[in-house]
């Protein structure tokens, strides 16, 4: 209907995801039960989204794309916090608010490559879902790792930023990002000026087969102290780096990865996964292995486990089956995670867990 609308070298594509599940949720916090919730994105965060193109000639084309997540149970929309321009000191990625959170973009397509302006994913995002068996959906992804990460707003996206993706190569893709951060003058008392200012880069071989991935990201983050709290004036910095690699032949496929944050404490996730077609099916598993470590004592540390069913009705709509699960050390409160669900530790050393049940359509 928008192709249609459109002048005859333009198309513009409303699409999406709907993705709801019956859930069973466990915090493992002594004394308390498990929590039954008909929940949204489980397999795939629901949402929806706009994208379009403009053939400008000689291989030149302009590109566009808005999409935004949403809560399938309530129809609520999805809040996030994307606007680090307006960062407090309680609220380091900028106050809540509601619209395109996932992509946002405009920009120039050409055989040298793409080049937006705006709201997307970043190099280390593109480098995990390419090697987690899950591809950051069901429980027991790597979003596990998300909590030492701070969050999606400090590795998956990233605002007031320029991307640039490289034509393939060899099998080989490159990617980078620069952000401007906050964009803040450095005014006495408000966020200095090269907040949150974050630079990205990664590359992906692809062949026959096999996937390799690197990554890495710097982000400058505005310092905090004193009572109340209050910007110091000061940065530091925060660097995640990741690689991986998956290998699929026949109906098998294997994948395991490195990943390493320096702040706000060093952390690591190292984690190994395995997936087998089964007729219009394919079940999946992976275990992780999480570190974190502790100013105020020992080291925290996870095990993080996870399994799934996947069954494809057509091409668009599949059933699925999830299960996850944390067993945290006596220090360790890592959470369990599938792409928009997350079970938090009830208490310190307790072992949360999920299964989840549910039916994912796209159009």
């Amino acid at each position: 209907m928008f192709g249609q609308s459109a002048l005859a070298q333009s198309s513009v594509t409303l699409y999406g995801t709907v993705d709801g599940g019956f859930a069973l949720l466990r915090s493992g916090a002594p004394g308390v039960g498990t929590v039954k919730a008909v929940t949204s994105g489980i397999s795939s965060g629901s949402r929806w989204g706009l994208r379009g193109s403009e053939d400008l000639g000689g291989g030149l084309k302009a590109i566009f794309q808005l999409e935004a997540g949403l809560e399938l149970d309530t129809g609520a929309a999805k809040a996030f916090s994307g606007n680090p321009s307006t960062a407090t000191p309680t609220a380091p990625n900028g106050v809540s608010a509601t619209g395109f959170n996932r992509r946002s973009y405009v920009g120039l397509q050409s055989d040298y490559g793409t080049l937006t302006l705006g709201r997307d994913y970043t190099p280390l995002y593109h480098a995990a879902l390419a090697t987690d068996i899950f591809r950051l959906g069901m429980f027991g992804n790597l979003q596990t790792f998300v909590g030492p990460a701070g969050g999606s707003e400090r590795f998956a996206r990233v605002s007031n930023a320029v991307f640039y993706t490289s034509p393939e190569f060899n099998s080989i893709k490159a990617r980078a990002v620069y952000s401007l951060g906050s964009e803040s003058t450095g005014a006495a008392g408000g966020l200095p000026k090269d907040a949150n200012r974050f630079l990205g880069v990664g590359a992906e071989y692809a062949n026959a087969g096999l996937v390799l991935t690197a990554s890495f990201q710097e982000l400058k983050y505005p310092v905090v102290g004193g009572t109340p709290a209050a910007f110091t004036g000061a940065t530091a910095n925060r660097r995640d780096g990741l690689i991986g690699a998956k290998y699929s032949f026949g109906d098998f496929a294997l994948a395991g990865g490195y990943w390493k944050i320096t702040a706000p404490q060093n952390a690591t996730d190292a984690w190994v996964g395995a997936s087998m077609n089964i007729g219009k099916g394919s079940v999946m598993a992976q275990v992780q292995r999480l570190k974190q470590d502790n100013p105020t004592g020992a080291q925290r540390k996870g095990t993080a486990f996870g399994l799934g069913y996947m069954h494809n009705l057509s091409k668009r709509t599949a059933l699925y089956a999830s299960y996850g699960s944390v067993s945290n050390n006596a220090t360790g409160a890592f959470a369990v995670a599938s792409s928009d669900v997350s079970v938090a530790a009830g208490v310190t050393g307790a072992n949360p867990s999920a299964l989840g049940l549910g039916i994912r359509h796209n159009f």
